[in-house]
C-alpha cells in the first residue's frame, strides 16, 4: 500500500485534475491502440497480439500517471528510456533477418537499403542543395525508416516540440537521459556556468556539416556516431573500418554511458551529438518553452543544479531571465526541483498575453454557488486544463515519440516473448 502511495503521490504545481487526466488518457489510449494494438489484432497472432496489448497497457499507465502525479521529468524518463531499450534488439534482430548479420556491406551501401537516421539531417542538407546528391545511402520510399518517412516524422516533431525532441522522441536519447538519472548525486561535478561545455554540441554541428559537403560523405555517422555500436555500421574489413569501429566503441561507453553516470549530465546529447545542436537552433519554429517566471522565483537556485543540459545558470535566475539557454530538451528537470512553480511550459508566440482567457470567466463565476454555475465552473476549469501548454506540449510530444517507438518497441516484446514460447528471438 506505501509502495502504491508513493506512486500515486501528486505535486500540486504540474499535476492535472482527474477530469483532465481521464479525458486525455482516453485520447491517447486511442492514439496507441492504432499505432501499437491495430496492427497486431490484424496479424491474428496470439504472440503478437500479447506484446501489442503490453505495450498498449504500459504506454496508457505511464501516460496516466504522467498527468495525474504531475511528476512530468520521472515518467518522461521511463517512457524515454523505455523507448530507447526497446528499440534496438528489433533493430539488430531485423538486420540478422535482412543481411545475416548487423553491418552493412560495400553493396548495402551502394543499394541504399540502410535505413534512415534522424542524426544524420543537418548533415545531407548542405551536399544536396549544392550537389542535388543525397550521401547517406538509405531507402527513398517504401518503409517508415526511408528519408522521406523519417524526414516527415522530423518535420512534425520540430514544429511541436523542437528541442524537446532529444527528451520526448529521439530513440537513441534514452540512453544517456536514463544513465544520468541513476546516481542520486554526481562523482564529478560540472559547473553549470561552462559554456565551453554547453556550447561544445555547436562547434560539432558545424564541423561534421562542413566535412560531410567537402567530402560528400556522412563524417558523423562513418566515423564519430556511439550508436553504430548497436545499430548497424560498416563492416570490419581494413584498418579504416577497424579504427572507425574502435571509435564507436569508445563514443559510446565514453560519452552515452561513464560521463552520464558520474556527472548527472546527458553527455553526449550536449556535446557531441550534431542533431541535438541542430534541433536547438530550430527550437524557434516550436509551438511550446519553457518559461521561467520571475516573480514567482526566489532565486534558490535548485533548478541548475539539476538540468542535465547546462540549460540553467546564474546568469540565467540571478538576472530574472525568463528563458532558459538554449540547450534545454523541456525535460522537466527543474520542473519537479522549484518549490514555487515558477518554470512551466508556455506557448511560445502568445507570451504577450499573461491573462488566461478562462481565468476571467472563473473569476465571475466564484460567488455562484448555485448547481448549475458549478458545473459550468467545473467545465470552464477542464477546457482551461485541456487547452494548457503543459496538456497540448505532453501529449503531442508523447504521441510522437510513441509514433518514433510503436513498430520497434512492439516488435521488441513480440520477439521475446517468441524467445521464452519458441526458443528463438529470431522470427527467420
Amino acid at each position: 500500500m506505501q509502495a502504491l502511495s508513493n506512486l500515486l503521490k501528486r505535486d500540486p504545481r504540474t499535476k492535472l485534475s482527474i477530469t483532465s487526466t481521464v479525458i486525455l488518457t482516453v485520447l491517447m489510449a486511442l492514439n496507441v491502440h492504432f499505432f501499437h494494438l491495430g496492427s497486431s489484432l490484424q496479424d491474428k497472432d496470439i504472440i503478437s497480439t500479447i506484446a501489442g496489448w503490453i505495450m498498449f497497457l504500459f504506454l496508457v499507465t505511464v501516460f496516466f500517471l504522467l498527468l495525474y502525479t504531475g511528476n512530468i521529468s520521472k515518467y518522461r524518463r521511463i517512457f524515454f528510456v523505455a523507448s530507447a531499450l526497446l528499440f534496438f534488439p528489433a533493430f539488430i534482430a531485423g538486420m540478422y533477418e535482412t543481411f545475416g548479420h548487423m553491418y552493412l556491406t560495400e553493396e548495402n551501401l551502394i543499394e541504399n537499403t540502410a535505413s534512415y537516421c534522424h542524426i544524420v539531417t543537418p548533415m545531407v542538407i548542405l551536399p544536396y542543395v549544392f550537389t542535388k546528391t543525397i550521401i547517406f545511402p538509405a531507402r527513398i520510399f517504401s518503409s517508415a525508416a526511408s528519408i522521406y518517412g523519417m524526414l516527415i516524422i522530423w518535420l512534425l516533431a520540430t514544429l511541436v516540440s523542437g528541442k524537446g525532441f532529444c527528451s520526448w522522441i529521439c530513440f537513441y536519447g534514452g540512453w544517456d537521459d536514463g544513465i544520468s538519472g541513476i546516481r542520486k548525486k554526481p562523482l564529478l561535478k560540472i559547473d553549470p556556468e561552462n559554456k565551453k561545455i554547453r556550447y561544445f554540441g555547436f562547434a560539432m554541428l558545424a564541423f561534421v556539416v562542413l566535412a560531410s559537403l567537402i567530402t560528400l560523405t556522412v563524417m558523423y555517422c562513418e566515423w564519430l556516431c556511439p550508436f553504430k555500436l548497436i545499430t548497424e555500421y560498416t563492416q570490419v574489413i581494413n584498418l579504416k573500418s577497424f579504427i572507425a569501429f574502435a571509435i564507436f566503441v569508445l563514443t559510446f561507453f565514453g560519452l552515452v554511458v561513464v560521463l552520464p553516470l558520474i556527472t548527472k549530465k546527458r553527455f553526449q546529447c550536449l556535446t557531441f551529438c550534431p542533431f541535438g545542436a541542430f534541433q536547438s537552433l530550430l527550437d524557434k519554429l516550436s509551438l511550446y518553452r519553457v518559461r521561467i517566471d520571475t516573480e514567482k522565483c526566489t532565486q534558490c537556485l535548485r533548478c541548475i543544479s539539476v538540468c542535465p543540459t547546462l540549460a540553467l545558470s546564474k546568469e540565467i535566475i540571478l538576472g530574472k531571465k525568463t528563458k532558459p539557454h538554449i540547450t534545454c530538451t523541456k525535460c522537466g528537470e527543474c520542473f519537479k526541483a522549484c518549490s514555487q512553480g515558477a518554470i512551466g511550459y508556455a506557448f511560445a508566440h502568445f507570451e504577450k498575453y499573461k491573462k488566461n482567457p478562462f481565468e476571467k470567466i472563473i473569476s465571475k463565476l466564484e460567488n455562484h454557488p448555485t448547481l448549475i454555475k458549478k458545473i459550468v465552473k467545473k467545465i470552464v476549469f477542464t477546457v482551461k486544463e485541456l487547452l494548457s501548454p503543459q496538456s497540448l506540449f505532453i501529449f503531442s510530444s508523447y504521441t510522437l515519440g510513441m509514433i518514433i517507438m510503436s513498430a520497434f518497441a512492439r516488435s521488441t516484446v513480440h520477439r521475446t516473448i517468441n524467445l521464452i514460447v519458441n526458443g528463438s528471438f529470431l522470427f527467420q
